[in-house]
C-alpha cells in the first residue's frame, strides 16, 4: 500500500509541477489589454476591423482568464488532497487523462455528458467561478 502511495505522491507532484509551468506560461503571455483600446476610425471598414480586432482580443483575454482559474483550482486541490477527484461523480480520475489534461476537474464519462448537454447560462454556472 505505501508504494501505491508514493507512486501516486509522485505523480502528483509530477502534475504539480506542471500546473505551476502552465501558469507561468500563462502569465508570460500576459494581456493584450491594449487591443481593447477603442480607436476612433473615419472609414466605416476599419472601425469594423478595429471591432472585430477587439472582439478577438476580448475572447483571447477570457479564455487566459479561465485557463489560470482552472490550473489554480487544480493547484488548490492539490494543497487540500482532494486533487484528481470528479466533481460530479465523486470518483477518481484516471492518471492518463490527468497527465493529459492536469486540470481536469471531471473524469472522461462526466465530461462527456457534460460537453453533451446544452451549455447552461453564465449565470447559473457562476458557482464555478467561485
Amino acid at each position: 500500500m505505501s508504494n501505491v502511495t508514493s507512486i501516486q505522491s509522485a505523480a502528483t507532484t509530477q502534475r504539480r509541477s506542471a500546473l505551476k509551468r502552465r501558469l507561468h506560461e500563462l502569465a508570460k503571455l500576459g494581456g493584450h489589454r491594449e487591443e481593447l483600446e477603442i480607436e476612433y476610425a473615419a472609414d466605416p471598414l476599419d472601425q469594423v476591423r478595429n471591432g472585430v480586432e477587439r472582439d478577438i482580443a476580448v475572447s483571447q483575454l477570457d479564455r487566459q482568464a479561465r485557463s489560470v482559474h482552472e490550473v489554480e483550482i487544480a493547484l488548490a486541490k492539490i494543497e487540500e488532497g482532494t486533487y484528481g477527484v470528479c466533481e460530479q461523480c465523486e470518483e477518481q480520475i484516471s492518471d492518463r487523462r490527468l497527465d493529459a489534461v492536469p486540470w481536469a476537474r471531471l473524469c472522461v464519462d462526466c465530461q462527456s455528458k457534460a460537453e453533451a448537454r446544452p451549455h447552461e447560462p453564465e449565470m447559473v454556472r457562476f458557482h464555478e467561478a467561485a
